[in-house]
């Protein structure tokens, strides 16, 4: 299961690490209160989705499919 590293990295399953800054995370997640949101990774190949204010899945390219995020 992909994790999120608090406050602003994930990390997927396959190993790869995206970083990001806070800001950008916490507005991330105050727009997917309203709708779906989606951040690309630093690798531009995985996906971060949030929902509900929350993250809740990365998509891998590697696996092919979005994978749930733990709760």
């Amino acid at each position: 299961m992909p994790e999120e590293i608090y406050p602003s990295s994930f990390r997927c399953d396959c190993g790869m690490e995206s970083h990001h800054f806070e800001n950008t995370i916490q507005e991330m997640k105050n727009i997917s209160k309203n709708r779906r949101q989606v951040l690309n990774a630093d690798d531009g190949e995985h996906t971060i989705i949030f929902q509900h204010g929350k993250f809740v899945a990365m998509y891998c390219p590697i696996v092919n499919k979005e994978i749930l995020a733990s709760k």
